[in-house]
């Protein structure tokens, strides 16, 4: 009996240990779910969490089961560690709970302390080329990826679509070449449509001018019309005609009055 005590004991002790090894959760009438610190303020609930905190109406909790805090957690490993090595391992822990913020800032910390620590080195993202420690474009570009459009490429990747890239905007270019030389053509085209329009206008007006007053103007057609209604001279008129050459008409003078007698005086 004593026996099946101390394994209920233990049991407990385990089962204390496991619940106190999980964050606050906070459970929402809606059914999302958060872990972190939850604390209690007025009518608010606030969940701080390693990216951040939120906070909601207490009417809108539906239960809060308090566990132990892993950033506490995480505080009392990182105290403990007493090397490089302990620290890398506070790191891997952190990052598998949860707290990657904190786990990078840790691996950043380590690599201030040795640079060439490889387990950091590897978490955040490096890798080593030619002895040399390379990550993000430099390591992509050692790989011999091209960038393109914002996209990594292999050399072949890129150069087919550069190739397909250049040939579209020399099919865009030819297009827009051609439209341009339509456009022209239509306005050239539409332009000669008002200049004859104009010209038939004009004949018109000229037309009516002749019918009501039936004066002569120059015809666009070669003649000219005439005084009379209806009536169309020749435009090219034959040369006036000279008149013949005429003698002076000369008066003969006739014999002299004579004068009148003069009075005695």
């Amino acid at each position: 009996m004593a026996n099946v005590m101390k394994s209920v004991k233990t049991l407990a002790i385990l089962l204390s240990l496991a619940s106190a090894a999980l964050a606050d959760e906070l459970v929402l009438r809606n059914g999302s779910v958060f872990n972190g610190i939850v604390r209690e303020e007025g009518d608010r609930v606030t969940v701080e969490m390693d990216f951040g905190s939120m906070s909601f109406k207490k009417i809108d909790v539906r239960s809060i089961t308090r566990g132990l805090d892993p950033m506490t957690e995480y505080d009392t490993k990182l105290k403990a560690a007493t090397d490089i090595k302990g620290m890398v391992d506070v790191a891997a822990w952190a990052r598998e709970k949860g707290l990657g913020t904190r786990a990078t800032e840790l691996y950043r910390k380590i690599l201030t302390l040795d640079p060439d620590q490889a387990d950091a080195r590897k978490a955040l993202g490096y890798e080593k080329v030619n002895g040399v420690w390379l990550a993000g474009d430099d390591l992509m570009v050692a790989r011999g990826y091209v960038k393109v459009n914002s996209r990594w490429l292999t050399k072949e990747t890129a150069e087919l679509l550069l190739q397909q890239q250049e040939s579209s905007r020399a099919e865009l270019e030819r297009l827009a070449l051609e439209k341009r030389i339509a456009d022209q053509r239509h306005e050239q085209e539409m332009t000669k449509i008002g200049i004859e329009r104009d010209k038939l206008e004009l004949e018109r007006q000229r037309g009516d001018y002749f019918t009501r007053y039936g004066y002569l103007f120059p015809s666009a057609y070669g003649a000219v019309a005439g005084c009379g209604y209806g009536y169309v001279m020749p435009a090219t008129l034959p040369p006036p005609q000279p008149l013949p050459p005429t003698s002076p008409t000369v008066v003969p003078l006739g014999q002299p009055s004579p004068l009148p007698p003069s009075r005695p005086r």
